[in-house]
């Protein structure tokens, strides 16, 4: 069944301009919108979409659907000279850089083939040729056009979608403390990358992984026939009333967490929305520095680690990145995994130069067999912390050991795999501590 080109340019604005409801995941969004088919007496119903080629190099492989009527064929094909097919047989100018113009006439618009008014034949660039009436916007850079085709037959009332790389959405947290006190603030960014505005009716945002085909753009000239749709069940949303954030959550669904805006939202070309997301309540907030090594018999010496320490209460929080400021100045950035209400985060700001430590490691004595084989070693380990922080500051070790049998401080400790010494201590302002323990692993 042929295109007809007067329908690309209603389906154009189908594509660009009228609203729909958008599904935003972390990586991709979903378009669904929907549209009626129709056609003459005879022919089966069809509706056609137009994508300028950079949206449509943004939209992933085999993922325009039709939703609500059956499906006889789907077909894609390149629109670059359709709007120019229509200029044949009409006046144009040809423009060169230091030449006098040419009055001629386009004879074909495939090659871009003129007649000059001397009679003469002239392929040109399409950047050459002056018009005598405006021309549409992107017409030199073409699209890509999808024309749907209904199994049933009359007018039909259907739904479109497609994903598209255009649209993506993350969580940003803000950790902000003072003294023994934090509070977290959410805030979700939606993102329109692409240079065609998106206006949504309804918006879900999803939080989660989702596997999806990797590349995106179509080729053209793709046929599909007889092709099924499927669609996601909808979740009633619960009473919001009296909720001040724009934005709800509606559960859990598959794995993934499901989000809705409370109202429409318009995301123009290239436009990074940002809007206050979930209210979330941390409790059992804590500030300590860590030091992870594994055993070693040599001495070694760095810096300890930062870390804030803090569980948040009720439903989870889905992953984005987390900035924390304490005392009014940004103490760090770092990407926050997916938590679960009540689970601890423990959240890693990096190395500390005021509060370092030097292990030093003394060898107590070797256990050998008869015939000069080492069976074990002893050895006292210390490490002596020393900081130059104007605050107390506790600090936890974690010194990972492995060997035949262990003996830490006396405790006999499971053998032939990882163990774990833990201790803690509390370092004064502009002061210092040791760690002290004993440890014999057999060779």
């Amino acid at each position: 069944m042929p295109f007809h080109r007067p329908l690309l340019l209603a389906a154009l604005l189908l594509c660009s301009a009228s609203a729909a409801d958008l599904r935003i995941y972390p990586s991709f969004g979903e378009v669904r919108q929907s549209a009626v088919l129709t056609g003459p007496q005879g022919t089966p119903p069809a509706v056609e979409l137009a994508f300028g080629r950079a949206a449509w190099n943004l939209v992933q492989p085999d993922s325009l659907t039709l939703t609500g009527t059956p499906l006889l064929r789907l077909q894609t094909r390149p629109t670059d000279r359709d709007w120019l097919t229509t200029q044949e047989g009409q006046p144009v100018t040809v423009l060169r850089a230091g030449q006098a113009p040419l009055a001629g006439t386009l004879i074909r618009a495939e090659d871009l083939l003129v007649q000059l008014e001397s009679g003469a034949y002239l392929n040109v660039q399409a950047n050459e040729l002056g018009f005598a009436g405006l021309p549409p916007r992107g017409w030199m850079g073409g699209g890509v056009a999808a024309r749907f085709e209904s199994a049933a037959t009359g007018t039909q009332t259907a739904e479109i979608s497609y994903r598209t790389a255009a649209l993506s959405w993350e969580p940003r947290y803000e950790l902000t403390a003072s003294g023994a006190q934090a509070n977290l603030a959410a805030l979700a960014e939606l993102r329109n990358i692409s240079d065609q505005p998106f206006r949504g009716e309804r918006v879900d945002l999803f939080a989660g992984t989702v596997q999806t085909v990797a590349e995106v753009g179509q080729p053209a000239m793709t046929v599909v026939s007889g092709l099924g749709a499927l669609s996601l069940p909808t979740i009633p949303s619960s009473d919001t009333a009296g909720n001040a954030s724009p934005i709800s959550s509606l559960g859990e669904l598959r794995g993934l967490q499901r989000y809705a805006l409370a109202g429409s939202v318009t995301l123009g070309r290239g436009e990074t929305l940002t809007l206050p997301f979930l209210q979330p309540k941390i409790t059992a907030f804590t500030r300590y520095n860590s030091i992870s090594t594994y055993f070693s018999p040599q001495n070694s010496s760095g810096q300890t680690s930062r870390h804030y320490k803090w569980t948040p209460n009720g439903s989870g929080l889905p992953a984005g990145t987390l900035s924390v400021c304490d005392g009014g100045a940004l103490v760090g950035t770092v990407q926050l995994a997916a938590t679960q209400g009540g689970k601890p985060v423990d959240t890693d700001l990096g190395a500390d130069p005021e509060l370092r430590f030097a292990r030093n490691v003394k060898q107590l004595g070797l256990e050998k067999a008869p015939d000069g084989r080492i069976l074990s070693t002893t050895s006292q380990v210390t490490y002596t912390l020393t900081s130059t922080k104007i605050l107390a500051t506790r600090v936890q070790l974690r010194e990972a050991l492995y060997g035949r049998f262990m003996v830490v401080d006396g405790q006999v400790l499971p053998a032939n795999r990882q163990n774990n010494i833990e201790r803690r201590v509390d370092v004064k302002a502009g002061g210092t501590a040791t760690i002290s323990f004993k440890v014999k692993i057999g060779n």
